[in-house]
């Protein structure tokens, strides 16, 4: 029998499988939460964007985000600026690979709003990827109220 603990962080609701230690994961739990870059993919570009990636840790705590990477190997997601992960379950990566058409690599921006913002089939320097965020009005209406 697995048992479930429902787990509520300030950062999005989330159920985690204690017996596989498992996260399983609905990309809609994060809507008006958190932005959710998706990285998936095998070998080189995806060690790539991985390296891309070891910048200020404290970046993608202060835009929200979360990072799902997804590959052979298994998957695994980092709501704390890629301080921890936690493994994903197979079914829910397998249900972002399907719902988005991964290819070889790919890289997904989804904004708050659950949309797509960003796709690319090629690594990005994370650089880019922040500053497309701060474009975003709902990014410059937060940097306006911290100030």
């Amino acid at each position: 029998m697995i048992k479930c603990v429902l787990l509520i962080t300030s950062l999005s609701l989330i159920f985690i499988n204690c017996n596989e230690n498992n996260v399983m994961l609905d990309l809609r739990s994060f809507e008006w939460k958190n932005r959710v870059l998706i990285i998936s993919g095998t070998e080189s570009k995806y060690q790539n964007q991985f390296d891309y990636l070891k910048v200020n840790k404290n970046e993608f705590i202060d835009r929200d985000m979360v990072v799902i990477l997804i590959n052979k190997d298994g998957s695994k997601i980092s709501q704390d600026g890629l301080k921890n992960f936690k493994s994903v379950d197979y079914e829910s990566a397998s249900s972002i690979k399907k719902r988005f058409n991964f290819e070889d690599f790919s890289l997904i921006l989804i904004g708050k709003d659950g949309g797509v913002k960003f796709r690319a089939h090629e690594p990005v320097k994370i650089n880019k990827i922040f500053e497309l965020i701060d474009k975003m009005p709902m990014r410059m209406q937060e940097i306006k109220e911290s100030d």
